[in-house]
């Protein structure tokens, strides 16, 4: 069985585009996939970089993003 996404989102920044996507597996555990997609130049593909977070590890996870967005103010 192919996995499921159950919610997506997307949002851009320049020429970068994010996609957050909470997908099931087949083997029924969720999921957070983090993509990142963006233009390279004229007439080449898109470059994509991905991102797999599992539950357990989704905590520490917004911990550190949180703290090391604490240091850019």
């Amino acid at each position: 069985m192919k996995n499921q996404s159950l919610k997506s989102s997307k949002f851009r920044i320049g020429k970068r585009t994010f996609f957050f996507d909470v997908n099931v597996a087949s083997n029924d555990s969720k999921y957070l996939r983090v993509t990142e997609s963006r233009f390279v130049e004229e007439g080449k593909d898109h470059i994509r970089n991905s991102v797999v977070l599992f539950p357990e590890d989704v905590q520490s996870f917004q911990e550190n993003l949180k703290e090391m967005v604490g240091h850019l103010n």
